[in-house]
């Protein structure tokens, strides 16, 4: 009888410790609003307090990825920074050639090493100071951003031994070409046509503007800077342009700048451009702006694709400084359906290099709406075939867009390239002045987007294509890494099975800036890295991060950079005979992988069973699922309507309230239908049965005296702290008081 009031006695005790004096309380038990499972917040913190309660045992615990060095030990193993102060790292230009990798900033080109950023140094730069601060800040800039030099174009010119910088120059655009190795060009290396930047990159360092050089193609065969962007300081002039082209032997300007039709909205309306590219006879520019064609609906912003050829030199009377050969069509990313969910706003745009066969892009919806972010992709089949098609007109202010009749359309097609634009007729000029527009969308491929997600704003993109045989096997998967402006970076893995329908996956979430926009981004397929920008800093990761990532097989497996070793049961980068399964196509690859805990508890015990210390967000969209393998039932799902005994907590774990001689067996976790973990549970029911001995008898007797005690000891202790705690809450509130009563009673000031 004795020993049955002690433990009575200790019982309660330990329930008045976990729970408080009155029981469980409202926020003891309380529901996750994004899950809906239940949360067991003071349990949760009796769990690593308390002995009865300490059953925790976590399989896998996904590691931190990119936060500062001196907060994770293991950072130096696998990510790298560079940080010269608040410089606006905003320009990314990748030279795989020379290992370098160049960065725009504030005032600054960084030259930094390919391998290795942390190899680089602040001194490893060129300062292009701004040259009329004063003229900016007498326009009510300000004078330690706005009237700055921000560089915003990088380029590498020929053999690459000269690189091509345009920035902001305090709201004055100025361009320079430069050595590789950032040093000035000697006197007698002029480049004629450098030191005016207007129309080559923006005035504001705020806009959106793109650029690309192109060595070939172009008329005479001289080298040209193609750039989007705005050419006035009031923003009012948008341009597509090319600049003029000199015989760089003899400094002659051979052929004249070629632009957009000026403050004409049916060839550009308010564009925000991301990128361009140099593709054969074209150079095609990615942007977005306001939808003219939908302007008698409201106001509405579409992601267009445009292109000019290369040899364009205008026209002879007609556009004789703009375009001849402009074109631009929609691009469609959306999810399909009898009224299909549309992405209408692009935010960046990617193409691997060498690959000129696809556009990689990331869309967003409008801002003031739902908001959702999108991947899709674009071959440039389907974009020639849209400029194949038929063009698109309004006939008057108040007529809906239509179609343009084929018998309208004269000869030769307008957009197409031709030796000598100046040779087009006037029907074909005034045409393609007033129809730049195609009637017909660019479809994405296979007709939905690569991955989308919900409150997700996606601002950069960068992709790896990985090709390789394994067993006579060909594999093919496409890594996207989706950048954020909250400084996460998402990586999809996408695959085409064997009746070439796609497939894809979220693998992982990187928190590279916590909290700060990602304004760059870049990716070396050399060296496996990934390169990341804010303001702050510049961080690389690298690719095949598997071992400091994945404690898991299930997670590892996933990854098309790693694969699972069975021996030493760790996750290592892939090669042939580890464990890999990236399209999901055999949930079993992992189970002779699968750790079997084995724990022990006392009857009447509470235990917590969980395969995460903290689930990782990648996982969190799949379903968790508790089998119990019982003598008596056999094998059954486990039903958490029965709250009294089953509680699932956030973390995908299960409580099991007051374990019983049936509660013990196996307990299998599945995710997705693939096994993640395995408990054997032994519930000892002899502890609690009368001793059958004097000697048991003390044991049993010391054994939870000192038990009484400690949780007496823990119990003194935590109402220390809650008087400690009340007498501060009295103090704050008297003060609060105090000031409130002289702030009352306090005359006006005169």
């Amino acid at each position: 009888m004795e020993t049955r009031r002690t433990r009575a006695v200790v019982r309660l005790l330990l329930f008045a410790f976990l729970f408080g004096q009155h029981g469980p309380t409202a926020s003891s038990w309380a529901t996750d609003d994004a899950t809906g499972l239940i949360s067991v917040s003071s349990l949760s913190a009796a769990e690593h307090e308390s002995a009865v309660v300490d059953n925790f045992f976590a399989a896998y615990f996904e590691q931190p990825c990119c936060v500062r060095p001196r907060h994770v030990r293991h950072h130096k193993n696998h990510v790298r920074e560079l940080s010269c102060g608040r410089m606006y790292y905003r320009t990314f230009h990748l030279d795989e050639n020379r290992d370098t990798l160049y960065v725009g900033a504030m005032d600054h080109v960084f030259r930094l090493n390919l391998s290795n950023i942390s190899h680089s140094s602040c001194k490893d730069s060129i300062n292009l100071d701004p040259s009329n601060t004063m003229s900016c800040t007498s326009k009510g800039k300000s004078e330690n951003f706005d009237c700055r030099n921000h560089i915003r174009v990088i380029q590498s010119i020929g053999d690459g031994s000269r690189i091509y910088v345009c920035g902001t120059n305090a709201h004055n655009p100025k361009d320079y070409v430069i050595y590789s190795n950032l040093t000035h060009l000697p006197r007698h290396e002029y480049v004629p046509g450098v030191g005016l930047g207007t129309a080559k990159c923006p005035y504001d360092p705020l806009d959106n503007s793109t650029a690309i050089w192109s060595e070939k193609g172009n008329p005479g065969q001289l080298p040209a800077l193609y750039s989007g962007t705005n050419a006035e300081f009031t923003k009012a002039d948008t341009v597509i342009f090319r600049t003029d082209l000199f015989n760089l032997t003899t400094g002659r300007k051979e052929f004249a700048f070629k632009r957009t039709l000026k403050y004409d909205s049916n060839w550009l309306d308010k564009p925000d451009f991301v990128g361009s590219y140099d593709i054969g006879q074209y150079v095609f520019f990615f942007f977005r702006e306001t939808a003219v064609e939908y302007i008698n609906c409201g106001k509405s912003i579409f992601s267009r694709v445009a292109r000019v050829c290369k040899k364009d030199t205008g026209g002879k009377n007609i556009l004789n400084h703009n375009w001849a050969t402009y074109l631009k069509a929609r691009l469609n990313c959306s999810i399909p359906g009898e009224y299909p969910f549309y992405f209408n706003e692009i935010r960046d745009i990617y193409k691997v290099p060498g690959d000129d066969t696809l556009f990689y892009g990331v869309f967003t919806t409008s801002t003031t709406g739902l908001m959702g972010s999108a991947i899709c992709t674009f071959r440039l089949e389907d974009i020639d075939h849209a400029f194949a098609g038929r063009f698109k007109e309004q006939a008057s202010s108040t007529s809906a867009w239509l179609p343009v009749l084929s018998t309208k359309v004269p000869e030769p097609r307008p957009g197409q390239c031709v030796n000598d634009t100046e040779t087009l007729p006037d029907s074909v000029l005034n045409f393609i002045r007033s129809h730049p527009l195609m009637d017909e969308a660019v479809a994405h491929k296979d007709n939905q987007p690569v991955f989308y997600m919900r409150d997700l704003f996606f601002t950069r993109l960068v992709v790896d294509v990985l090709d390789y045989v394994v067993f006579g096997n060909h594999l093919h998967y496409t890594v996207y890494y989706a950048a954020t402006n909250e400084g996460r970076v998402y990586k999809v893995v996408q695959w085409y099975n064997d009746e070439g329908v796609p497939g894809s996956a979220l693998l992982d979430i990187f928190d590279i800036m916590p909290g700060l926009p990602i304004t760059a981004m870049e990716i070396s397929k050399k060296h496996k890295a990934l390169y990341v920008a804010s303001d702050e800093s510049v961080r690389q990761i690298y690719l095949s991060m598997c071992t400091h990532r994945y404690d898991s097989c299930l997670r590892c497996v996933h990854d098309p950079y790693c694969g699972w070793d069975k021996q030493s049961k760790t996750c290592k980068p892939y090669q042939p005979g580890l464990l890999q399964d990236v399209t999901n196509s055999s949930r079993s690859v992992c189970e002779s992988s699968v750790v079997n805990k084995r724990l022990t508890v006392t009857f009447g015990q509470s235990v917590h069973l969980s395969c995460f210390v903290k689930m990782p967000q990648v996982l969190k969209v799949y379903p968790v699922t508790w089998y119990h393998h019982s003598k008596e039932k056999g094998r059954y799902m486990v039903s958490f309507s029965r709250v009294e005994k089953y509680i699932a907590t956030v973390e995908g774990g299960m409580v099991i309230v007051g374990a019983s001689e049936e509660d013990g067996g196996r307990y299998d976790c599945q995710l997705a239908g693939a096994l993640l973990c395995t408990f054997n549970l032994t519930v000892d029911a002899h502890r609690c049965s009368p001793p059958a001995r004097s000697q048991d008898y003390h044991r049993v007797y010391s054994d939870w005296c000192h038990e009484f005690q400690k949780y007496k000891s823990a119990m003194k202790s935590w109402e220390k702290k809650q008087a400690q705690c009340s007498s501060s809450r009295q103090n704050e509130t008297a003060i609060a008081q105090g000031l409130l009563s002289n702030e009352l009673g306090a005359s006006p000031a005169l």
